[in-house]
């Protein structure tokens, strides 16, 4: 039985949040701000600079750049040929997992050559894909595996060899993270089912997740459902049961009493609050 549509809600790996193409007039800035996607350019003509982690980046056509959820950056276009380019706006629970394979989630550009022409005319496409699509489930589904193309071009085109070298107990946090993030809605999933999986101690594996998540992966699981379950009552009519075992809980009860605990106020409350 299907409950809901991930397409709907937001819960998929990847998304396209928004998009565009911009003709920059001379020394049109943005920021200094902190984003809460991933928004990759593509620059088509002009100059302009992009200023990250107190660097000032010069950037021209051909280039590309990519400001970074929690990051403060500003960018500019030049004031003699400005800039004009193209952007994509992109979430969802895996993307900073999929970033993290290419090198442009250290350096947040890559220099003009002919593969990132290639992959600039990819982002091209993506836009212009966008605009001409529907609302329907088929038409996002073509948006989102063009998403996983850009991923998998991206680490392509600019490896990060760090990846390559990941410790243990990074692994071992990261396949948890994963185990979680795709299992949330499993009635049956626990931590010490995770830990068994992996093939360690339940308290070593908390260790560990709390070492790089600041967090337990008890803590984690429940964050994870009640950050779905706040979504679906935003962006759903379905009922508080229905959301209830969509976020891996049998019993409505104890899923509202998890929901008040976790937001100060039950389920219902919220879902009236925001209408």
């Amino acid at each position: 039985m299907i409950i809901f549509s991930e397409l709907e809600t937001g819960t998929l790996d990847l998304r396209l949040d928004f998009y565009g193409y911009e003709d920059c007039l001379p020394d049109q800035f943005f920021g200094p701000a902190i984003r809460e996607n991933y928004v990759l350019h593509y620059i088509t003509e002009g100059k302009g600079c992009l200023e990250y982690k107190d660097q000032k980046i010069p950037l021209q056509k051909g280039d590309i750049f990519l400001l970074i959820p929690g990051e403060v950056t500003y960018y500019f276009a030049d004031n003699q040929t400005p800039w004009s380019y193209y952007w994509l706006g992109i979430s969802g629970i895996k993307a900073q997992e999929y970033f993290h394979l290419s090198q442009i989630h250290e350096t947040a550009y890559l220099r003009s050559s002919p593969h990132t022409e290639a992959l600039g005319n990819f982002i091209e496409t993506i836009v212009k894909d966008a605009e001409r699509l529907d609302e329907s489930n088929s038409s996002q589904l073509h948006v989102i595996s063009q998403l996983y193309e850009l991923m998998h071009r991206l680490n392509d085109l600019s490896p990060n060899l760090d990846q390559e070298t990941i410790s243990p107990s990074c692994k071992l946090y990261r396949e948890a993270k994963h185990l979680i993030d795709i299992g949330y809605n499993s009635q049956d999933i626990s931590i010490q089912e995770i830990a068994d999986k992996l093939g360690v101690h339940r308290s070593y594996l908390s260790s560990i997740f709390k070492d790089f998540h600041k967090i337990s992966p008890k803590e984690y699981l429940l964050e994870v459902r009640m950050n779905r379950a706040n979504e679906l009552l935003k962006t759903t009519d379905q009922p508080i049961k229905i959301i209830a075992y969509s976020v891996g809980y049998l019993d409505p009860l104890h899923f509202s009493k998890a929901f008040r605990q976790y937001y100060d106020c039950s389920p219902s409350q919220y879902r009236t609050s925001i209408q």
